[in-house]
Formats: structure tokens, sequence, C-alpha cells
């Protein structure tokens, strides 16, 4: 089973998370914030990435500039309250798609599919 890496330090949004991607035939690792993201990226290999960009201890900017430069290819998909005036400078070599918070649960879920190539099925 692919696994996904949700990086949220909202504990309820976690746990919707992980019970979406549970959905979708994804096991989930969650990070609380963008230190311990990049803990775990350093040792594990995740089909996708969902990615808060607002945490305390590390913003996710510094997930994704150490995806970047330690050019790991995992798709990224921000999930953020934050406005375009922070979007707007993420590197979209690394970041595939946006989703707005408070996000729809079936664009979410329509997002992972086509980053991962779709192949999950519901149960």
């Amino acid at each position: 089973m692919e696994s996904v890496l949700i990086v949220d330090d909202d504990g309820p949004t976690q746990q919707l998370l992980v019970a979406l991607m549970r959905r979708n035939g994804f096991s989930s690792v969650v990070a609380a914030n963008g230190a311990e993201a990049i803990n775990v990226l350093s040792s594990t290999e995740f089909a996708v990435i969902i990615l808060d960009l607002m945490m305390p201890t590390v913003h996710g900017q510094a997930v994704i500039e150490y995806l970047a430069r330690e050019k790991k290819s995992i798709p990224v998909i921000v999930c953020t309250a934050a406005g375009p005036r922070t979007t707007n400078a993420i590197d979209r070599r690394v970041v595939k798609a946006i989703v707005r918070k408070p996000f729809d649960i079936d664009e979410l879920t329509a997002i992972v599919a086509s980053v991962t190539g779709g192949s999950r099925s519901r149960g």
C-alpha cells in the first residue's frame, strides 16, 4: 500500500485527511510541522505529500525548499488557508496543486488521484 505524508499542525484536519486517504487506498504518516516532515522525508518515500504552509517550528515553505534542494520528485499538494501573496511564491516545479482551506473533499480526492496515477480503489 502506498503512503501519503500529511503535514499539518491541526489535529482534526490530520484525522480527516488520514481517514480520506485510507478510504482511497493509502496508508498515512502524519507530521505536525515542517521539521518533522523533513525528518521523515530523509528516510521514507511517499506517493504524495499533503502540506499545510502555516505551521509552527518549521513553515511548509521550508519543506518545499528541502524537496527542491534534495531533488525529491514526490508530488506535493499544498492545502492551506494562506492567501495568494503566500502561495504565488511557491515553487511550482515541486507543488503540483494548491487547495484552499476549507477544502472540498471530492476536489482533494480527485487531485490526489491525478498526481498518483488514479489507481486507488475506494473501499
